[in-house]
């Protein structure tokens, strides 16, 4: 292997590692960074003005395994929550699209795992057992709040359909959807949310696009090679 070579795998290496620790800030649950990408922009689909609106985050756009093995929650019910801080922000915390302050995010985590934060988001409530087996992040270069979306496989969410009813009636979820058209990866979350996610490296569009497909479609997994 040439100088060059060596190098370049070296700094990979150290990007890799350098993006796990930053991410890690924001969701301890990180377990195994899956694909990472310099930069990228991200829309939401406008369904009354049938419209893209481009929303204020850019930077690298990492995916990401993530260890739910202690079956905590990502919010507690109204009903169990006795933290007056989180009450009054519960409402400002997306469902599917968390806008996580850098500078809060860690303060405001409790001992379950939870999260609140001050920031303004356009989603429904996160609330229930924490069941997102992959994270997608976009660590935002504009302000300090980043882009994340829970990735569930289409396994999990027919399952939970299944065996936990009363939790489903409660906090129903939509199988996620993905597609590359023109020049985005187009998701459907789980909440019927609808973003696009332009990405400068081309090749890494349809990379992240047949990674999240194949996320989808399988049944999680704890560990990639």
């Amino acid at each position: 292997m040439s100088t060059i070579d060596t190098n370049s795998t070296a700094l990979e290496f150290y990007r890799k590692a350098l993006n796990f620790n930053v991410i890690g800030r924001y969701d301890p649950k990180i377990k195994q960074l899956l694909f990472h990408t310099p930069h990228a922009s991200i829309y939401k689909w406008d369904f009354h003005k049938d419209e893209w609106n481009k929303l204020d985050y850019q930077g690298v756009l990492a995916i990401y395994l993530r260890d739910i093995g202690d079956g905590t929650n990502i919010l507690p019910s109204y009903e169990d929550n006795d933290n007056q801080l989180l009450q009054e922000n519960v409402a400002n915390i997306n469902n599917n699209t968390i806008n996580l302050n850098q500078k809060t995010i860690l303060k405001n985590a409790n001992k379950n795992g939870c999260y609140s934060t001050q920031q303004n988001s356009s989603g429904s409530v996160l609330q229930g057992k924490d069941i997102y087996n992959y994270g997608l992040i976009v660590l935002n270069r504009i302000n300090p709040d980043n882009f994340s979306m829970g990735i569930v496989p289409n396994s999990v969410i027919n399952k939970r359909k299944i065996f936990d009813p009363v939790e489903d009636a409660k906090n129903p979820l939509e199988l996620i959807g993905v597609e590359v058209k023109d020049d985005l990866v187009i998701i459907k979350n789980l909440k019927h949310e609808v973003y696009g996610i332009w990405i400068h490296t081309v090749a890494d569009r349809q990379n992240i696009y047949e990674l999240i497909k194949y996320l989808l479609e399988n049944e999680p997994k704890d560990s990639f090679a």
